[in-house]
C-alpha cells in the first residue's frame, strides 16, 4: 500500500483502540481492516519474544532464565506499553499499524523508552518544583501526595523495567482523580504546579499529546 492510498482510505477506527494496551489492539485491527496478515503478526510474535529476552537479560544481568513467570509477565506488558507509547506518535493508526509490521520491535521498544525515560526525567524535575513551591496549609492529602504518593512512584518508576506503572491519586480539592501513566503523572504535576504558582509549565510536543489528564 502506498502513501496517497492510505491518505484516501482509513482503515482503523482510533476508537476501537485499547489505550490500555494500545500495541495488542493495533494488530488486532490491523488484521481486521486488512493491513496485517496472520504472518505478519506471527513474525511480530517472534520479534516480540526476543526483544522481551533482551530486556530481560538487562533485568537480570545476562541470566535470562534466571526470572520469574510473574516477572517475565511485567516486562512484558512494559515492553509492550513502551512500543504503544513510540506507535502513538505516528499521525494516525493507519500509519502506525504499518510502522509495526515492518520495523522491528526492538527498535519500536528503543524509541518508546526514550519517550518515557524523557517524560520520567521531566517528572523528576516538576516534582520538585511543585515540592518547592508547595502551598502552606495545602491539607494532608495534598501534602501525602507530594511527599509520598507521587515521591515513590517517581523513585520505583524503571521506563525500561515498569513503563506501563500507574499512580493512583484522589486530590478532589484540585480535580484530580484517577490511576494514571507517567504522560497524566505530568499533567499532575503541571496542575498541582499552576496551582502552587498561577502557571503552569510549558510542555513539550510529546507532553502535548499526553493520553491523561487530571479528572475530576
Amino acid at each position: 500500500m502506498n502513501e496517497r492510498e492510505l491518505t484516501a482510505r482509513r482503515r482503523i477506527d482510533p476508537d476501537r483502540l485499547d489505550r490500555e494496551n494500545y500495541a495488542q489492539s493495533l494488530a488486532e485491527e490491523a488484521v481486521r481492516s486488512g493491513i496485517m496478515t496472520e504472518a505478519d503478526t506471527e513474525r511480530i510474535r517472534g520479534d516480540l519474544l526476543k526483544a522481551l529476552s533482551e530486556v530481560i537479560g538487562y533485568k537480570t544481568g545476562g541470566e535470562s532464565t534466571n526470572v520469574s513467570t510473574e516477572d517475565a509477565q511485567i516486562l512484558s506488558e512494559s515492553l509492550l506499553y513502551n512500543i504503544g507509547t513510540a506507535l502513538r506518535t505516528e499521525p494516525d493508526p493507519d500509519r502506525a499499524a504499518l510502522v509495526m509490521r515492518d520495523r522491528p520491535m526492538s527498535e519500536l521498544y528503543a524509541k518508546g523508552y526514550a519517550i518515557n525515560r524523557k517524560r520520567w526525567e521531566n517528572a523528576r524535575r516538576l516534582w520538585a518544583r511543585v515540592r518547592y513551591t508547595r502551598l502552606p496549609g495545602g491539607g494532608e492529602d495534598y501534602d501525602r501526595a507530594i511527599d509520598i504518593n507521587i515521591r515513590i512512584y517517581l523513585e520505583k518508576y524503571d521506563p525500561r523495567t515498569s513503563a506501563h506503572d500507574k499512580l493512583f491519586l484522589s486530590l478532589p480539592k484540585y480535580g484530580i482523580r484517577g490511576a494514571f501513566h507517567l504522560s497524566g503523572v505530568l499533567a499532575v504535576l503541571n496542575k498541582l504546579l499552576a496551582a502552587n504558582t498561577g502557571n503552569g509549565e510549558g510542555m513539550d510536543a510529546d507532553f502535548r499529546a499526553k493520553e491523561e489528564e487530571p479528572r475530576s
